[in-house]
Parts: structure tokens; C-alpha cells; sequence
């Protein structure tokens, strides 16, 4: 599989955990006790995840592009 595929499918793949918190944070689950039961904790570490791999499916993509273009020079000069 390419790099930049892979870099792609993990940005996607963050995006969606990102989504899935935004919605229990916003939701709130509301326990039968009638207390919002959101962990806050496993919401920000769940957050953090995120934003970690989105940066290192980033840099994936980047570099592909980098390498990609590297390629094209050596075919062209």
C-alpha cells in the first residue's frame, strides 16, 4: 500500500474518533441517576489521541508528496 494511502486512511481514521468525542461530549449520556455520566479524563486523552495521529498522518502524507516530487525530478533531470 502507498504511504500517502496509508497517511489518508489514518487522517480519516482520527477524524472520525474526533467526531465520535465531539458527540459524547455533546450528547452528555445521561446516567439513571439523572448526573451526566461523560468522563471528562477519557474524553481529553481521547482528544489528545486524535490530535497525535492526525499530526503523524500528516507528516506520512507530507513526506510522500515530498518523495513523490523528488521521483519526478530524478525522471526529469
Amino acid at each position: 500500500m502507498e504511504i500517502q494511502s496509508i497517511g489518508l486512511a489514518g487522517l480519516e481514521k482520527a477524524q472520525e474518533k474526533l467526531a465520535a468525542v465531539a458527540k459524547r461530549l455533546s450528547g452528555g449520556a445521561i446516567a439513571s441517576s439523572g448526573a451526566d455520566s461523560v468522563d471528562l479524563s477519557a474524553e481529553m486523552v481521547a482528544l489528545m489521541e486524535a490530535k497525535n495521529a492526525s499530526g503523524a498522518n500528516l507528516k506520512a502524507v507530507e513526506t510522500a508528496n515530498e518523495l513523490a516530487s523528488l521521483s519526478i525530478l530524478d525522471v526529469l533531470g
